[in-house]
Formats: structure tokens, sequence, C-alpha cells
């Protein structure tokens, strides 16, 4: 069985931009992440970033995410996290990263 590709999804929604996440995000996929990011926040527009149909993450998916979100606050730039299932959220949590990452409720 081959394991879920990862997957960035761009869409609009009301004018903001969502990046949603699919499948397995670790190593091989925190470069496209950080890639992804970047560029939503070059766009300047409000941005959600959607962990709901991301099915795991690693310590490079966690530091992408960590990456971003400082250089984010560094630029004044606001984004939320729409949190994943709980076995991803887990990973969050054990980390300390629920309390750092704008996490919507």
């Amino acid at each position: 069985m081959k394991p879920p590709v990862f997957k960035i999804e761009p869409r609009e929604a009301d004018g903001a931009l969502v990046l949603a996440l699919s499948g397995e995000l670790d190593l091989a996929g925190a470069p496209e992440l950080t890639e992804a990011l970047d560029a939503a926040k070059a766009s300047g527009r409000p941005l959600t970033v959607d962990l709901r149909e991301l099915e795991f993450i690693d310590s490079s998916g966690l530091g992408a995410l960590v990456r971003f979100n400082n250089a984010a606050a560094a630029a004044g730039f606001e984004y939320i996290v729409l949190p994943g299932p709980p076995q991803v959220h887990r990973a969050f949590v054990l980390s300390g990263l629920d309390q750092a990452l704008p996490f919507s409720s």
C-alpha cells in the first residue's frame, strides 16, 4: 500500500486565500509547504492554513509552520490555522505549538 501523497490545494474563500493540506506532511513535503506559505504571505491577502484533511505531520512539517509563524509575526502578517484530526493535532499539543500558532476554534 502506497502512503498518502502530500498535497496543497490553494483556493479562495470570501476574498481570503486558503491552503488546504492533505496527505502526509513530512520531510519530502516541507519545502513545498514553505514555498506555498511564503507566496501566500507575499500576496498580502488574508490566509487560512487548513489542516483538516492532513493525515500525518512530522517534525519537518511542524518546523515549516513554526518558521512561517515566526516570519509572519515579524512582518505583522496575521493568519489562522484550522486544526487537523486528533492524530495530527496531537503533534501540536505534545510540542506546545497548539499554544504558539494561531489555531481557530
